[in-house]
């Protein structure tokens, strides 16, 4: 009887050990295979906005459908990127509007003008398939202004606003003209 115990022992032993063989062997073929086996990548990111924080945590880059801001921060919602400097102030945006407008503007740094407008530089497409570039001073107040209109005539304007005055001269392939009129 005890040679029968140990036969079966020794049965369940050479079991247990093909087992663990069996076992450890799959572990090691299916670790084989993820780490053999590219990862594999998806070709889309679906989401509504991304913002890209430097390395104090500061948000930078924000791009969004539509941009995340406050309600009247621009003229409409708009679909677009905004970059800022590491205040959180914005110094570059672009955005398309609802309405077909497309808009990139560049803005002074704060306290380097009225801070009720600091973009200096604007470009624009308009929806009726205009365009214009324009630059404005510190006062917000437009100084330099080229624009594509409705008959796709190009026109450059000069503008002034001495004491009470705003004088604009206007250039195109049709010639040249001044005006001055009262500032309001």
């Amino acid at each position: 009887m005890l040679e029968a115990r140990i036969a079966r022992l020794e049965s369940q032993l050479r079991r247990m050990r093909l087992a663990a063989t069996l076992l450890v062997t799959g572990v090691l073929a299916l670790a084989a295979g993820a780490w053999v086996r590219p990862l594999q990548q998806s070709d889309t990111i679906r989401t509504k906005v991304i913002i890209l924080e430097d390395s104090q945590g500061r948000k930078r880059i924000v791009l969004g459908a539509p941009i995340p801001e406050p309600a009247g921060a621009r003229i409409a919602p708009s679909t677009g990127m905004i970059v800022l400097d590491t205040n959180g102030v914005e110094r570059f945006g672009v955005g398309l509007f609802p309405n077909g407008m497309m808009n990139m503007g560049f803005d002074a740094p704060r306290g380097t003008g009225d801070e009720r407008n600091r973009e200096r530089i604007n470009l624009t497409a308009a929806p009726n398939g205009g365009a214009e570039i324009r630059m404005l001073d510190r006062k917000t107040w437009v100084r330099w202004r080229i624009a594509l209109d409705s008959q796709d005539s190009v026109t450059m304007q000069f503008l002034d606003f001495p004491q009470g005055e705003a004088l604009l001269r206007r250039y195109s392939i049709g010639g040249t003209d001044f005006s001055r009129q009262p500032r309001q």
